[in-house]
């Protein structure tokens, strides 16, 4: 690939005396935040509907904790697309370790935010998107992202964000007194206080990768021997010390039994219960403060 290819990632910029974080974003300035519930899903919206993912090469959103999040520079991101050019969308999973316990983003989401499954659904029935979340395969580690870290094609932009988050932003503005709309705006368990709709918006990149066809994707590769440090307890470490081979061995054939789904399901909700607890009266790293108290299940 031409290194001189136009990347777009763009930091959202909300106050006159936040300074951009990194060399290689660019400022998108958002003083005016009609919507801070929305996170980066109004970003997205912004960027299709201005057309400002047009006549590029990639274009992605990150947040000034990119490097925090994920342990690598935007350098050796930047480096993965030059590297290895042709692919609609490159991404990075600055959760990892959590392939090893949870079968998909559903499974950790709705045991991490209870509920989430059911809201998620009847969203999606009522923007008439044909995702039947029960049908949902397996995410492993090529295909897992947790954060919105990705950077995609005017394809993939067009497909992804045009087809699938558009229709979205488009019910819930054009029906705000729904219950739907009202019930994906509650608030819900988290490192700080967010609605469910943030957590569902997130979990349709992988989604989208694994129900839709023709997708040439990429995942910043992860070394087992880093992949450690991306663990934030001594717990997940040794979850991860214990499930990994299970997990790669089921990866490997493509076959997960439904004792193995029982099992992962049970070890999640168990790490989640870990979670809350622990991050309960100890500073979490990527926040700086503890989190606030609430039950797994």
């Amino acid at each position: 690939m031409n290194k001189n290819l136009s990347v777009s990632i763009y930091e959202p910029i909300y106050r006159i005396d936040q300074s951009i974080s990194d060399k290689n974003f660019s400022p998108l300035i958002r003083l005016e935040n009609s919507r801070p519930d929305w996170r980066e899903f109004q970003i997205f919206l912004e960027i299709y509907r201005n057309g400002m993912y047009r006549n590029k090469s990639q274009t992605g959103v990150f947040s000034p904790k990119f490097s925090l999040k994920c342990k690598i520079s935007s350098t050796e991101f930047l480096n993965l697309i030059h590297d290895n050019p042709g692919y609609d969308v490159y991404f990075i999973n600055p959760f990892p370790q959590i392939a090893y316990w949870s079968f998909n983003v559903w499974m950790q989401g709705e045991i991490a935010h209870p509920g989430l499954c059911t809201l998620a659904q009847k969203l999606f029935d009522v923007c008439k998107l044909d995702i039947n979340l029960k049908l949902v395969p397996r995410h492993g580690p090529n295909i897992l992202l947790y954060s919105n870290f990705w950077v995609g094609s005017e394809k993939f932009w067009t497909g992804f964000v045009g087809g699938w988050l558009l229709p979205i932003a488009e019910f819930l503005e054009n029906n705000p007194e729904h219950t739907v709309t009202r019930a994906v705006m509650k608030e819900t368990g988290h490192t700080s206080p967010t609605p469910f709709l943030p957590f569902i918006i997130e979990r349709l990149f992988s989604t989208f990768l694994s129900i839709t066809s023709g997708w040439k994707y990429i995942s910043y590769p992860i070394d087992d021997n880093k992949l450690l440090s991306y663990c934030v307890t001594d717990y997940e470490k040794i979850l991860y010390d214990r499930m990994r081979s299970q997990i790669l061995e089921a990866d490997f054939k493509g076959e997960f039994t439904p004792d193995l789904i029982f099992k992962m399901e049970m070890v999640s909700t168990l790490w989640q219960q870990h979670f809350n607890d622990f991050f309960a009266s100890n500073i979490h790293p990527h926040t700086g403060s503890i989190v606030p108290k609430h039950d797994a299940c």
